[in-house]
Formats: structure tokens, C-alpha cells, sequence
């Protein structure tokens, strides 16, 4: 199996692990009347890209992932909300950016550093992600808030997800290098079986998230 084969194939499975997750948890949160969910939809984000790194060294990657999640989105949102789709592509990307300085960096292998990337990661996703569907996307639920409400928001759910993702993106890097053998070992089963095997896995996390979402 080609090396480009491998990196798509681990791309789809993080891609469709996250989108799935991510909707069985709104899910959940809607049914328990638990309305400040983006903090937890924060955490899961970051566990699973920092898994996904470790697995897919990779530049790139990690924003690919988010694409691939967000397709989940997009195919099972009853109704479209781009600010939603917006939010998983954002972090996947702000976050890429933030593994690609913490590999420059040599933080990854720090639990500190790495822990203040994923602190002050979560606070520049939680601001441009307000700041550019007020006043890029003219979205009204958040232009209406202004700048004082926009900061606001930033600084009460952005805190509760920046700590969270503190805890995320070690714990996520230290799975993700638990993993990391066990995919080299079943490359060794086959080809066709390793394809076959997370393309059903992946198609299962698909399942779950159009299910979660229309359900």
C-alpha cells in the first residue's frame, strides 16, 4: 500500500470519527437540556485531531480531518448551519497550525507546552471564529452580540474550553501514540483487508453522525 493510500485512508477514519462523535454528543446534550455545548464539542474536537496527528505525521493533515468531519455535518444537518460547518474547519485548521509550531518546537513530547497549545489554541479558535461570523459572514445571531458581548462569550465559553482542551490535546497525543503501532501492524495483514476494514469503520462513524443528526 502506498504511503498516499495510507494517508487518505487515516484522514477518512479521524474525519468520520470525529463528525460521529461529535453529532451523537449534540445529540446527548439536546436530550439532557444541556445547551453550552460547544466546550465538550471543543474537547472531542481536540482529542481526536491530536490522536489523528500521531497517527498521520503530517502537515496538512489535521485540517484534512476537519473537512472530513464537517462533511458530516453538512450531509446530516436536517437544516444547514454553515456556522457549524465553519466551526469544525476552523479548529481542524487553527489547529494544524498549532501542531505544525509544536513539532517545530519540539513541545510535543512536554505535557506543559503542549497543553498551553492547546490553551491558547482553543482561545484564537473561539475569537476568530465569533469575530468572523460577525463581521465577515455578517451572521446576525453573533453581529448582534457586538464586540463587548463577542469578548464576552470568548471569555466564559472560550475559558471553560481552552481548559478543557488543556487536558484534550495530552490526553489525544498520548492515545494517539498508543495507536500508532497497532495501525502499522494491521498495514501487515494485507492491503485489501487494512483498506476494506477502516473504510467500514469509517462508513460506521458516518452512520452514526446522519443518524444522530436527523434523529
Amino acid at each position: 500500500m502506498t504511503q498516499k493510500k495510507k494517508l487518505i485512508l487515516g484522514i477518512i477514519l479521524f474525519g468520520s470519527i470525529w463528525g460521529g462523535l461529535e453529532a451523537l454528543g449534540i445529540d446527548i446534550m439536546r436530550k439532557v437540556g444541556l445547551h453550552s455545548s460547544s466546550p465538550i464539542l471543543a474537547f472531542v474536537g481536540i482529542l481526536i485531531l491530536a490522536a489523528g496527528r500521531m497517527v498521520i505525521r503530517k502537515p496538512g493533515s489535521t485540517l484534512a480531518i476537519g473537512v472530513i468531519a464537517a462533511g458530516i455535518k453538512l450531509l446530516g444537518l436536517s437544516q444547514i448551519f454553515y456556522c457549524q460547518i465553519f466551526a469544525v474547519v476552523a479548529q481542524a485548521a487553527i489547529f494544524d497550525l498549532a501542531f505544525s509550531l509544536a513539532e517545530k518546537k519540539e513541545w510535543m513530547s512536554r505535557p506543559v507546552h503542549l497543553g498551553l497549545v492547546g490553551f491558547v489554541g482553543s482561545y484564537v479558535n473561539y475569537t476568530v471564529f465569533s469575530l468572523s461570523q460577525a463581521y465577515i459572514f455578517a451572521n446576525p445571531y453573533w453581529a448582534e452580540r457586538g464586540l463587548s458581548g463577542l469578548f464576552s462569550w470568548v471569555f466564559t465559553q472560550g475559558s471553560f474550553a481552552a481548559l478543557l482542551s488543556f487536558l484534550g490535546i495530552i490526553a489525544g497525543v498520548n492515545l494517539g501514540r498508543k495507536i500508532a503501532p497497532a495501525f502499522t501492524r494491521w498495514q501487515e495483514i494485507g492491503e485489501r483487508a487494512y483498506g476494506r476494514g477502516l473504510l467500514l469503520l469509517s462508513l460506521g462513524f458516518w452512520v452514526l453522525g446522519v443518524f444522530a443528526y436527523r434523529f
